[in-house]
Protein backbone atom coordinates (compact mmCIF):
# COMPACT_ATOMS: atom_id res chain seq x y z
CA UNK A 1 0.00 0.00 0.00
CA UNK A 2 1.35 3.16 -1.23
CA UNK A 3 2.54 6.22 1.57
CA UNK A 4 -0.01 8.67 2.26
CA UNK A 5 1.47 11.84 3.27
CA UNK A 6 -0.83 13.36 6.27
CA UNK A 7 -3.52 16.39 5.29
CA UNK A 8 -2.70 19.90 6.66
CA UNK A 9 -5.83 21.85 7.91
CA UNK A 10 -5.54 25.29 8.25
CA UNK A 11 -7.19 28.16 9.14
CA UNK A 12 -8.65 31.00 6.79
CA UNK A 13 -6.63 33.24 8.42
CA UNK A 14 -3.65 31.50 8.32
CA UNK A 15 -4.11 30.61 4.48
CA UNK A 16 -4.35 34.13 3.79
CA UNK A 17 -1.07 35.25 5.24
CA UNK A 18 0.39 31.70 3.50
CA UNK A 19 -1.13 33.32 0.32
CA UNK A 20 0.45 36.76 0.56
CA UNK A 21 4.11 34.94 1.84
CA UNK A 22 3.76 33.29 -1.27
CA UNK A 23 2.86 35.90 -3.49
CA UNK A 24 5.78 37.80 -1.80
CA UNK A 25 8.65 39.29 -4.38
CA UNK A 26 10.97 40.86 -1.30
CA UNK A 27 10.82 37.76 1.07
CA UNK A 28 13.38 35.08 1.11
CA UNK A 29 12.43 32.61 -1.74
CA UNK A 30 13.06 29.83 0.85
CA UNK A 31 10.25 31.68 2.70
CA UNK A 32 7.79 31.64 -0.27
CA UNK A 33 8.61 27.86 -1.48
CA UNK A 34 7.84 26.92 2.32
CA UNK A 35 4.67 28.63 2.42
CA UNK A 36 3.62 27.10 -0.95
CA UNK A 37 4.32 23.57 0.53
CA UNK A 38 2.10 24.49 3.61
CA UNK A 39 -0.56 25.68 1.00
CA UNK A 40 -0.52 22.60 -1.49
CA UNK A 41 -0.43 20.22 1.32
CA UNK A 42 -3.35 21.82 2.85
CA UNK A 43 -5.16 21.41 -0.17
CA UNK A 44 -4.41 17.05 -0.53
CA UNK A 45 -1.58 16.87 -2.34
CA UNK A 46 0.89 14.31 -1.57
CA UNK A 47 4.81 15.13 -1.21
CA UNK A 48 5.84 14.13 -4.81
CA UNK A 49 3.08 16.28 -6.31
CA UNK A 50 4.57 19.14 -4.45
CA UNK A 51 7.93 18.77 -4.99
CA UNK A 52 7.66 18.47 -9.16
CA UNK A 53 5.43 21.56 -8.68
CA UNK A 54 7.99 23.55 -7.22
CA UNK A 55 10.88 22.08 -8.53
CA UNK A 56 11.90 20.80 -4.84
CA UNK A 57 13.27 17.50 -3.37
CA UNK A 58 10.66 15.40 -2.01
CA UNK A 59 12.71 15.62 1.01
CA UNK A 60 12.52 19.26 1.56
CA UNK A 61 8.58 19.09 0.72
CA UNK A 62 8.33 16.19 3.28
CA UNK A 63 10.73 17.73 6.36
CA UNK A 64 8.35 20.85 5.77
CA UNK A 65 5.15 18.92 6.19
CA UNK A 66 6.38 17.56 9.01
CA UNK A 67 7.39 20.82 11.06
CA UNK A 68 3.52 22.09 9.45
CA UNK A 69 1.85 19.26 11.71
CA UNK A 70 4.49 19.34 14.80
CA UNK A 71 4.04 22.97 15.16
CA UNK A 72 0.89 23.56 13.71
CA UNK A 73 -1.03 23.96 16.76
CA UNK A 74 0.92 26.01 18.71
CA UNK A 75 0.66 28.54 15.59
CA UNK A 76 -2.61 27.66 15.53
CA UNK A 77 -3.66 28.96 18.99
CA UNK A 78 -2.03 32.35 18.20
CA UNK A 79 -4.95 32.54 16.00
CA UNK A 80 -6.59 33.93 19.23
CA UNK A 81 -4.10 36.58 19.39
CA UNK A 82 -4.44 40.06 17.01
CA UNK A 83 -3.74 39.14 12.88
CA UNK A 84 -0.64 40.73 13.42
CA UNK A 85 0.49 38.66 16.07
CA UNK A 86 -0.57 35.24 14.20
CA UNK A 87 1.29 36.78 11.12
CA UNK A 88 3.89 37.05 12.67
CA UNK A 89 4.20 33.73 15.11
CA UNK A 90 4.10 32.31 10.68
CA UNK A 91 6.67 34.32 9.23
CA UNK A 92 8.85 33.00 12.34
CA UNK A 93 7.97 29.97 11.77
CA UNK A 94 9.08 30.19 8.03
CA UNK A 95 12.29 31.68 8.49
CA UNK A 96 15.72 29.47 8.68
CA UNK A 97 16.76 28.67 12.16
CA UNK A 98 19.96 30.35 13.65
CA UNK A 99 23.01 27.88 13.10
CA UNK A 100 25.71 28.26 15.74
CA UNK A 101 29.01 28.47 13.25
CA UNK A 102 32.01 28.25 14.36
CA UNK A 103 33.31 30.52 17.65
CA UNK A 104 35.45 32.85 16.75
CA UNK A 105 39.43 32.35 18.01
CA UNK A 106 39.92 36.07 18.75
CA UNK A 107 38.54 38.07 21.48
CA UNK A 108 37.21 41.40 20.99
CA UNK A 109 40.35 43.04 22.40
CA UNK A 110 42.91 41.14 19.80
CA UNK A 111 40.25 42.73 17.08
CA UNK A 112 40.67 46.12 18.14
CA UNK A 113 44.21 45.89 18.56
CA UNK A 114 44.49 44.58 14.99
CA UNK A 115 42.11 47.31 13.74
CA UNK A 116 44.68 50.05 15.48
CA UNK A 117 47.34 48.85 13.74
CA UNK A 118 45.30 48.77 10.82
CA UNK A 119 44.32 52.45 11.28
CA UNK A 120 48.41 53.49 11.45
CA UNK A 121 50.49 54.37 8.85
CA UNK A 122 52.32 51.18 7.49
CA UNK A 123 56.01 53.16 7.89
CA UNK A 124 55.47 53.22 11.57
CA UNK A 125 56.13 49.33 11.05
CA UNK A 126 58.65 49.21 8.91
CA UNK A 127 56.76 48.89 5.71
CA UNK A 128 57.83 50.99 2.71
CA UNK A 129 53.90 51.38 1.40
CA UNK A 130 50.95 53.74 1.93
CA UNK A 131 48.72 51.67 2.40
CA UNK A 132 48.52 47.86 4.35
CA UNK A 133 47.49 44.74 2.88
CA UNK A 134 46.11 41.68 4.68
CA UNK A 135 49.38 39.47 4.52
CA UNK A 136 51.45 42.43 6.44
CA UNK A 137 49.13 43.67 8.99
CA UNK A 138 48.98 40.00 9.96
CA UNK A 139 52.56 39.50 10.21
CA UNK A 140 52.73 42.56 12.22
CA UNK A 141 49.87 41.09 14.47
CA UNK A 142 52.00 37.79 15.06
CA UNK A 143 55.48 39.94 15.52
CA UNK A 144 53.25 42.05 18.24
CA UNK A 145 51.99 39.12 20.12
CA UNK A 146 48.48 40.22 19.65
CA UNK A 147 47.88 36.67 18.37
CA UNK A 148 49.70 33.68 18.17
CA UNK A 149 48.47 33.71 14.69
CA UNK A 150 46.05 34.39 12.02
CA UNK A 151 45.06 35.00 8.29
CA UNK A 152 44.75 37.01 6.34
CA UNK A 153 41.43 36.17 5.63
CA UNK A 154 40.38 36.49 9.29
CA UNK A 155 42.16 40.28 9.33
CA UNK A 156 39.96 41.20 6.00
CA UNK A 157 36.58 40.04 8.15
CA UNK A 158 37.89 42.41 10.88
CA UNK A 159 37.97 45.25 8.74
CA UNK A 160 35.54 44.30 6.91
CA UNK A 161 32.75 44.36 9.31
CA UNK A 162 35.12 46.61 11.72
CA UNK A 163 34.06 44.71 14.79
CA UNK A 164 33.37 40.63 15.75
CA UNK A 165 32.08 38.93 13.18
CA UNK A 166 29.47 37.26 14.99
CA UNK A 167 28.31 40.23 16.89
Amino acid sequence: MPFVATKINISHKVKMILKDIARSRTLPLSQVQRAKIIISASKGRNNQQIARDLGLSVNTVSKWRMRWIINAEHIEAEEQKTFKELEKAVKTFLKDSQRPGHPCEFTEVQILKILEIACRNPSEFGYETSHWSLPQLAKVAVKLEIVDSISPASVGRFLKYGKHPTS
